[in-house]
Parts: structure tokens; sequence; C-alpha cells
């Protein structure tokens, strides 16, 4: 077999250091594994090390990405391909090599092994490459183990079959308003408790809207709710919010939380995924179509697999794959072995923690320390996900610069013909000319001036260095993400689909004994489906994962739901059901939410208005000392918790406040990251700040901001936003300085203040008592009382007059003179005037403020407190 030119520009770099060996032993085709493998020690081993380890090895720099001192390195291959393929020496590019042939790299570079060494080589890889497999040392208490396991696999609670039954007899039967009420109730009275009363009405809409849309009411809906005495309003109000494109936006963004959702790579070189945002408007788009949840855990896991009605259902669920493609992706790793396993991992880390509750790689490197997940369990589910081919447009290659990690091949078309302006051939060719020019410099670069460049050294210098800027900018051109035509990020199954041995100790390179395809042997499902030899087995994990049977699956689902409702959930530890978890609070109510949630369908909607109608929910935040002092962290919901506005809640909320939201999603892939090169964006650099800007004019809701890892807006950064490198079912919520100087010295809430200033001073149709309560309602969501009236009246003209007084007593009055008049201050914009996401407001917020200040200190008044109240306490937290 001819080898490819392609092969030539990064392989085998190898250095003889031994004399080759004398003659050839042959191993018969017949002989035994372990003849096969003492064939291999006593021919094969000391060749590669004494011929290959020097360039080609975990202690060296591994040219080409290819390492010989392991068979995974070798079967899996480098930069070019696979090196050996076993049973078949002529396709086998370590074999051409060594033999050099024709088109191919001459290895060692500097000789050439002896007849009797190929032959070894070539018997070698024809008997199937044997390499002795490493055995991990047994532990001596492992029957302990597996009694353990199998005890704790009866015991503990997660693991067992969801219970029936109805709710419990209650002594206050003219509480509950529902049958989540009565468990509640029943736990309340069990520890001498009573609930609190009801709240008002206007925190009730607040919390309410908040909660499903991520947006504070309007003041025209809150006026109406509490005009509307009849029965049934609060249910109208609920379903209202529930049809909302918001919903799908809010709770869309509970789940990008768990999908460790981020637009770039992250880790030690942060490269773009710049077709992600498909991803995230699929989640959005299903909460809001509201999906069935076991049908959209099957999409993420297995949508390539299933079928589909037609072409718009068929993206639909190639996009959804996205979901096992979007995680950190450590693209500067050496060695692909590793890459690979790494990349495994995080897939099986993902989908334990967000769908089951369990943390199953910690199995990753021994039996799992207090779950019974053995090592064997891990590495069946990552022989599935090894059989999968990861399509996030990356790839790993040590010390790379440019486009040296993008890898257009590794892309999910969405059409059922490739574009034609993606033309593969074309960027192959463009990549040649771009590695031909990169030579040319460094070898340039690196030369002396003198004999070889003459007098012009510098100048060619120069030459070289423009031309290759050049090919790389038409190579950018060709790659650029709107010229591949509709592609997404997924997952496919691969070509090669098998079974995968345990690595021992976790090691991508020690290999142990092969283990079949399946899922975690802590449930074992009725009926649960076999893996067909020649799929990945995705299809059949994702039947497993929502079966009816599987108690995990719809438990962890209520349970993120009652959090996001109730402040905490059932099981506090969303992401953990397993024994170093919570226990739940109300088991029983726990397994009733599933139950019920199973029932109708799956629905999120269903499972969210049952939640929210409840008596429990609708209860008042405020405390007792004596129901503090029996349950301070409110286990037992005898009280709404507050809680403080997520970032992305405090951001919108300030843009609402001011007029400013856009509430329209950007169109396709207008998305503000979806336009990035490929290149690596360092985090101080140009594209980073160019995306902070962008994000920092941007009226768009939050959750269509840029959410590059590393890369984050300052409007939210400091409220704690979802940690994108890992499940994040629970956010953490910290109260730090930085907080508080973000509100009194951030740009964007001084513009926010101004504009809503502004606003309520074009109100000429009010007096001063009315603006007043109409900037409480937009901030806080309520009127203002007689003593706030009178106290922001008084705060307002002290503001105005000392503001008069530093006018008058100003050394300098050259500001105050050019400033213009009161009367001719610039008309503010209509509070609904929709505002394009991509116009930068470029202004120099504290000049226009100290003018505004000189010239009307009626503005700066205003602008000031309108900022107190966009930093109180009260905008930020619901009760």
């Amino acid at each position: 077999m001819k080898p490819s030119t392609r092969w030539l520009p990064a392989i085998l770099a190898i250095v003889p250091l031994g004399p080759p060996s004398a003659r050839a032993e042959v191993a018969p085709a017949s002989a035994s594994p372990e003849k096969k493998v003492e064939f291999f020690e006593k021919k094969i081993r000391p060749i590669l090390v004494s011929q290959c380890h020097t360039c080609h090895s975990a202690e060296t720099n591994s040219k080409g990405g290819l390492r010989v001192d392991d068979r995974n390195g070798l079967v899996q291959g480098g930069n070019s391909g696979s090196a050996v393929v076993p049973g078949k020496p002529d396709e086998s590019l370590l074999l051409q090599a060594v033999r050099h042939a024709d088109d191919a790299p001459k290895m060692p570079p500097k000789s050439k092994l002896t007849d009797a060494e190929i032959a070894d080589l070539a018997r070698w890889i024809e008997d199937g490459a044997a390499w002795p497999a490493e055995v991990a040392a047994s532990a001596p208490a492992r029957g302990q183990w597996e009694e353990k396991y199998a005890a704790l696999r009866k015991s503990h609670w997660a693991w067992q079959p969801v219970r029936g039954g109805g709710p419990p007899p209650v002594r206050d039967a003219s509480w509950p308003r529902s049958d989540v009420d009565r468990f509640v109730l029943a736990g309340l009275e069990a520890k001498g408790l009573s609930p609190v009363g009801d709240a008002d009405r206007v925190a009730l809409i607040r919390r309410a809207t908040f909660d499903l849309t991520g947006l504070p009411p309007e003041v025209a809906d809150v006026e109406a709710f509490l005009r509307d005495d009849s029965a049934g309003a609060f249910e109208r109000v609920v379903d209202r919010l529930l049809a909302s494109p918001a919903f799908g936006e809010r709770w869309g963004r509970h789940w990008l939380d768990v999908a460790r959702y981020g637009e770039s790579t992250g880790s030690s070189r942060n490269v773009p995924f710049p077709h992600a945002w498909r991803y995230r408007d699929y989640v959005i788009d299903a909460f809001n179509r509201d999906v069935p949840f076991d049908r959209f855990l099957r999409q993420q896991i297995a949508g390539d697999l299933l079928p589909a009605a037609d072409d718009r259902e068929r993206r639909e669920h190639l996009v959804a794959t996205g979901f096992l493609a979007l995680g950190v992706k450590d693209v500067n790793q050496r060695f692909k072995v590793r890459f690979v396993m790494d990349n495994v991992d995080e897939q099986i880390d993902t989908v334990s923690r967000a769908v089951l509750g369990l943390t199953a790689s910690c199995a990753r490197c021994h039996d799992h320390k207090f779950d019974p997940i053995p090592q064997a369990d891990y590495y069946a589910l990552a022989g599935i996900f090894q059989s999968t081919d990861l399509c996030a447009g990356v790839r790993n290659k040590m010390g790379g610069g440019g486009l040296d990690y993008y890898d257009t091949a590794m892309l999910i078309p969405l059409d059922s013909a490739p574009a034609s302006k993606a033309d593969s051939a074309k960027v192959e060719e463009a990549k040649k000319k771009v590695a031909a020019a990169k030579a040319e410099f460094e070898k340039l670069r690196d030369s002396p001036a003198g004999a070889e460049l003459g007098p012009n050294g510098r100048p060619k210098r120069a030459a070289a260095r423009q031309k290759m800027v050049k090919l790389q900018a038409d190579l950018l051109q060709l790659t650029d993400p709107a010229a591949l035509g509709p592609v997404a990020l997924g997952v496919r199954d691969g070509k090669a689909v098998g079974d995968t041995q345990v690595r021992i100790r976790g090691e991508a390179e020690r290999l142990g004994p092969t283990v079949p395809r399946g899922f975690l042997s802590v449930l074992n499902l009725p009926g649960q489906p076999a893996i067909p030899a020649k799929q990945s087995g995705r299809a059949e994990l994702a039947s497993w994962l929502t079966s009816p049977d599987n108690p995990l699956t719809s438990r962890v689902f209520v349970n993120r739901a009652w959090q996001h409702l109730f402040g905490q959930g059932l099981v506090r530890t969303v992401d953990n059901f397993g024994v170093t978890g919570d226990l739940p609070s109300h088991p029983e109510l726990l397994d009733h939410l599933a139950r019920e949630f199973t029932r109708d369908g799956w629905s999120v909607k269903r499972l969210v208005r049952r939640l929210i109608l409840t008596r429990a929910y609708q209860l008042d935040s405020s405390a007792t000392p004596d129901r503090l002092a029996a349950d301070p962290s409110n286990r037992l919901v005898w009280r709404h918790a507050p809680r403080r506005l997520d970032a992305e809640e405090i951001r919108d909320a300030t843009l609402v406040a001011a007029g400013r939201l856009d509430p329209v999603r950007p169109v396709g892939d207008s998305s503000p990251s979806s336009s990035m090169k490929v290149i690596e964006i360092r985090n101080n650099g140009p594209e980073a700040r160019k995306l902070l800007e962008i994000a920092g004019a941007s009226r768009l809701r939050s959750v269509y901001l840029p959410s590059l890892r590393g890369i984050t807006p300052g409007s939210l950064e400091v409220f704690d936003p979802a940690e994108q490198g890992m499940v994040t079912g629970r956010r953490e919520t910290t109260t730090v300085p930085s907080q508080s100087l973000y509100f009194l010295n951030d740009p964007f809430v001084r513009r926010r203040s101004i504009e809503l200033a502004d606003q309520l001073l074009a109100r000429s149709d009010l007096d001063e008592a009315a603006r007043i309560d109409l900037a409480y309602r937009r901030t806080v969501g309520r009127p203002a009382s007689a003593n706030e009236l009178r106290r922001a009246s008084a705060y307002i003209a002290e503001f105005a007059r000392d503001a008069r007084a530093a006018i008058d007593w100003s050394p300098s009055t050259a500001v105050a003179a050019k400033a213009p008049e009161p009367q001719t201050r610039p008309k503010p914009k209509a509070a609904a005037a929709p505002v394009n996401p991509d116009e930068a407001d470029q202004s120099d917020e504290p000049v226009r403020e100290e003018v505004i200040r000189a010239s009307n200190p009626e503005s700066a008044a205003w602008s000031s407190f309108c900022q107190a109240l966009l930093g109180s306490a009260e905008f930020r937290y619901l009760r």
C-alpha cells in the first residue's frame, strides 16, 4: 500500500541509540497470547525503547503527537493518524516509515533498521500488536467491598424504587390547597410547628414573576393583579407567565448551568465555540415548548440516533447532542489518548451528575469509596463514549497557535448536503501554504544575519513574516464560522465502536482488562436494553436513563425544580444523591412529585405550575424567634425563604427599571460570540476586551451575552454566576464588598440610573410625589410609603441644593459656563423604544455625569436617588 503524502509533516523522528538486532525471531500466528507478549518483550520493546523513546514517549516532547511507549498511543496515533493498525502491517504508518517507503518519512532519519528488525515489527503487528496487560493490585478486603456495595444497593434511599401512597393526614385540614401542602403541613405538625401567614399580593406577584421568567413584573401587571379580587386571579398570572417566552429563557438558564454551558474550551488554551449558541437556543425553545423532559434528555444523549419526522426535527436532534460536546477541553494536551480519555471522563461526570445525581467519575481511578460504583462500571460507560466521536470542532496540539486547534471535520453538518463554501480541500491546501510559510519565516528568524541572508537579512525576515500573516488571514477567512454553512457542536457514533479497557489508576496509557459496555450496576432495571455490537450504545443509555423504572432521573429533576422555587432542594445536595449527599427532608413528598411528574408525561410546566400554586409557595417570608429556634434553616418550609436575585436577574432587572431591556432574542448567528475566529483568546487580549465591550453595551437579556469561559461581563461577575467548568445545580451566594462597589461605581449602574431619572423627569403629567412613587414601582415593584415619599423628596431637594452650591463656589467655572441650560437638556429616549444591541454606548460616563451635575442639579439629584434604589437590598432580594 503506497503511503499518503499527507503523512509527511509530522511523524516519527526516531534517533538510533543502540545496535540493531542480528536476526529476527518470528512468533507464529498460532502462538498463545503469552508467547506473543513474550515475543513483544524480547524483540519489539527493545526496538521501541532504543530507537523511538527519545522523541516519542511520555518523558519527551512526543513529536507529531505520537507516543510509542504504550499500545494505545501507537494505535490511536498522532497528528497523522494511527501508527499501528493491529493485524494490518501494510496499513501501519510505523512500518511504512521504518521501511523507508516512497513518499514516507525515513525513520530512523539517519539510518535504517535491519531487515530482521523490520520483519519482527511486521510480524508483531500482523499478530495483533500484543502488549502486556497491566492488572490493578487487588485490595485485600475486596470481598468486604462487595458486601458493602450490596448492602448499599439495598439500603440507600436514592436507589430504591419510587414509592406510591397518598398524602398523610393533617390536623389542620383547612390549611392545605393541594396534596403537596398536606405533605408539608404533616412534617410541620410532627415537630409542633405551624406555617406563617400568606404573602401579600405585591410580594407574591414579584416573587412568581422572577421565579418563572427571571424578570420583574411590569407596573401595569402588578396593578391589574391588585385590582383582580376574583377567584383564580393568581392562577391566571401563573398561566400567563408560563406561556411567556421569558419562561424558557429563565428555566433554560437553569439547565444551561447544569449542562456547564460555555462558548469556549477554557483550560490552558481558551478557544471559542462559535456554534455553541445553537444548543443554547435549543434548550430555551425546549422549555418554552414544554418538550417532555424524558424526550429532552434522550435528544441530548442520542439525538443523532433517534428517528425524526422531518428535517427540522433532525436538525434539532443533532443540535441537542451539543450537551455532550460543550465541556472544557484541554486542547493543549500533548497526547491524543489523554485528550480522548479526559473528554470521556468529562462526559461521564456531566451525565451522571446532571441526570442521576451521582458522582460516577470518582470511579475513574479506583472503585468508588462511598457509592456502589466499581471501577468496571465507569469503564462500561467509558466504552460508550469512547465509541462516540466528540464533534466540538477542536483537537489537541501541544504548543499550537493560530488555527492549529481548529478541526472543521469535527463539526456536525445540519444540512443534508454540506455547504459548498466549506471546501475541505481548499482548507487543507491553505493549511499547507501556512505551514510552509511559517517554516520559511522561522528559518530566517533563527538564522544569524551573514552569508546566508546577506545585508538584506532584516527585510527578508519582514517579507517572510508578511507572507505568513497574509496566508494565515486567508486560512482564517476559509475557516470563518460563516463560511462553513449551518453546523453544530455535538456527537456521532464513531468509526471504531467497541468496548474499552480499565485504565490502571485512571492513567490513559495503562491498560487493564476489557469491560463490556453497559450501565451503572447501582440500578439494575428490569428489561434494560442490550447494547448492539456495532453501535456506541448511547441510544440504549438514553433509554436506561429515562426508563420509568429509573428512580433517580425523575427524583433529581423534581428536586431541582423545588430548589428553584423554594430556595433549597428537598435534597440540598442537588447534584449528589449518593451516600455523601444530603438526606431528603420530605422523602415521601419527593417520591410523590417524582411519580406525578412521570404520570404527567414528564411535563416541566405542569410540575412548576403544581408547585407554584401550593399554599407552601405562597407563604410570607417573615420569621419568628420560636420557629427560627426550632428549624433555623427552614427545612420544614414553615415560611417562604427570601433569596437574592442571581447575577442575570440583577442585570436584567436593572435594564427593565431603566426601560432599556431588549427582550428579543438575537436572530440565528447574530449571537455575539458566533462571529469569533477560532483562535486562542487571551484573557487580557483584544478579543476578550472586545467581547466585554459588546456585553457592556448590550441591551439583550443576560442569557444571550457572550458566555466564554474565563471572560465574564462585569455586570454578572460579582454576583456569583454559574461555574462553567462543571455541573452547577446550585450556585453559590456570597456577600462581598465588590458588590456594594458595583452599585456605587459601575458605569452600567450609573448609566441606567441616569436613564431612569431622564424618563421620570420627562413625565410632565406627574408631580414630584408621583415620580418618586413610579421610581419605587419600577425598581422594587411596590408603591412608596408616605414616609418614603417624604424622605425621597427631602433627599432630592438637599442633593440639588448642594449641587448648586458646589457650582457657585467652584474655583473653576469653565464646565458650568459651557454646560447647556436645564431647558436644553437632551430629550430622553422613550422607555419602550427598542435598542439595537450592536450599538455600542461608548459615552464617557463620568464626564457626562459631571456635565449633568454642573448644568442641571435636579437631574443629578434624581439620578442619585434612582441609583440608591437600584443599590438597595430590596431591589436585590425577593421576599
